[in-house]
């Protein structure tokens, strides 16, 4: 599964680039604007790791874009971000966030919770592959 990661900090970018690389197929850009641009074409990613403070769209700002298009409302976004406070979980998942990570993170629970989101995805996959099979056949 492709996965987009959008992270200012370099080292940060570098480091999650090597963790999840093993089972993803990763893309990595530096900005919000970027991963605007790259979710926005046809082939996209289905699921994106956003840092919240970053230049260009924060990553609040790319989930409501996301939430708001048809076309990108069904892509799994998780927010990346040292923001640790219940009014800023709250906010960021308000804004359209599936899950939400807290820096310094976890590796181990990185990788699961990415590895959830990819369940997730597949779930709705099949479940729509179902839904039009019985659609055709009704």
């Amino acid at each position: 599964m492709r996965v987009l990661i959008a992270e200012d900090d370099a080292l940060f970018r570098r480091a999650l680039q090597q963790l999840l690389s093993v089972e993803f197929e990763i893309t990595a850009v530096e900005d919000g604007d970027a991963a605007w641009e790259i979710l926005q074409r046809e082939d996209h990613p289905p699921l994106v790791l956003l840092d919240w403070i970053m230049p260009g769209l924060s990553g609040p700002q790319v989930c409501r874009n996301l939430r708001a298009k048809q076309a990108t409302s069904g892509v799994y976004a998780i927010l990346l971000t040292a923001k640790n406070s219940a009014a800023d979980i709250l906010a960021g998942l308000r804004a359209g966030a599936d899950d939400y990570i807290t820096k310094p993170f976890e590796a181990e629970e990185l990788r699961v919770r990415v590895r959830l989101g990819r369940r997730i995805l597949e779930m709705q996959a099949a479940l729509a592959a179902k839904s039009a099979d019985v659609g055709t056949r009704g």
